[in-house]
């Protein structure tokens, strides 16, 4: 999918960390192969994130109909996906009830694949708008009967790894798994960064680390940020997202676990 002729139309207060510059549009052209293009006719599978900072609900409108509404920031509708045409289509983004349009283009889906959808805030110092937008296709691996696979996005402005460690009893090493420091995807909109990672399902306290998977004499380069069931049944988009030096509220550091399916 490409959207084309991107406007921004939006003038809102933001962070001050934050300023306005908007990204290209880009995604990933890949058929998932255990989608059925006979059974899905002439559809294509959406779901929705939005990342921006300091941004209100936005609403997804495709030709004309509102595929989302009003979307809070710091959510993600995940599994089920919405069904839209798997056709060129006018795709705008609103703020404020439907009032402030800021992102508009054309988009096209490609039948029977799925999509995760991205709003988020470029961090950037010298841009005019600080919305920007990422589309990924779904397309897990194949797992067993024992694994999952895992996508990690990270929405902070810091390089994170993250780091899952098996709270079983008999847990060993291959239950310990690093996902290696990723930069803001602002500063990196290419959607063939983001691919998935396999691990076993279990349950896992998770940390976000900084430079190396090994914590310091101090432990200040690990934050932890919580103990997640991670389910057989789903593959998950893990995003992180939030600011180092906040504690609580919607913008302290914080990991956001999405199911795909």
């Amino acid at each position: 999918m490409i959207l084309n002729k991107i406007r921004s139309l939006c003038s809102a207060p933001y962070l001050c960390v934050l300023s306005p510059k908007l990204f290209a549009l880009s995604l990933i052209f890949v058929f998932s192969c255990n989608k059925s293009a006979d059974i899905n006719g002439n559809k294509a599978f959406v779901s929705f994130t939005h990342y921006a900072y300091n941004v209100n609900p936005l609403t997804l409108e495709i030709n004309g109909d509102t595929v989302f509404s009003a979307i809070p920031f710091d959510s993600a509708t995940g599994y089920p996906y919405v069904t839209v045409t798997s056709q060129i289509s006018n795709t705008s983004i609103f703020e404020q009830n439907n009032v402030d349009t800021f992102l508009t283009g054309f988009s096209s889906f490609r039948q029977g694949a799925y999509y995760s959808i991205y709003i988020y805030d470029t961090l950037n110092a010298l841009g005019a708008n600080s919305k920007s937008m990422i589309i990924l296709q779904d397309n897990p691996p194949l797992n067993s009967d024992t694994t999952v696979s895992i996508r990690y996005m990270n929405f902070s402005p810091s390089p994170f790894g993250l780091l899952l460690v098996n709270t079983r009893a008999d847990s060993l090493a291959i239950d310990t798994v690093s996902f290696f420091p990723e930069s803001f995807v602002g500063y990196n909109p290419n959607p063939a960064a983001y691919t998935f990672q396999t691990l076993l399902a279990g349950n896992y306290n998770i940390f976000a680390y900084l430079d190396s998977a090994r914590p310091t004499s101090d432990s200040s380069n690990f934050r932890y940020l919580g103990n997640y069931p991670i389910s057989v049944l789903y593959n998950y988009n893990f995003n992180l997202l939030g600011f180092t030096n906040v504690d609580t509220g919607l913008y302290k550091l914080q990991l956001k676990t999405v199911p795909l399916n």
